[in-house]
């Protein structure tokens, strides 16, 4: 799956169960700053660390959650 389609899953489904994960939960996990994470998901950094990130959020809310 593209990079930015994945960060556009992980949006949605960040917005639609608030009570599992948030930006700062999963900011925590991956060892990354929340500002960072929201800048790699919202596509305002493209950078391959941030691409790298989306990639890894989606992987991890897919096999915990089935995204």
């Amino acid at each position: 799956m593209e990079t930015n389609k994945k960060a556009e899953a992980i949006k949605a489904w960040l917005a639609n169960h608030k009570k599992q994960e948030t930006q700062t939960t999963l900011s925590a996990k991956f060892g990354k700053s929340r500002t960072f994470l929201n800048r790699a998901i919202n596509k305002q950094d493209v950078g391959l660390g941030a691409e790298n990130l989306v990639n890894g959020i989606y992987e991890y809310l897919h096999e915990k959650y089935g995204i």
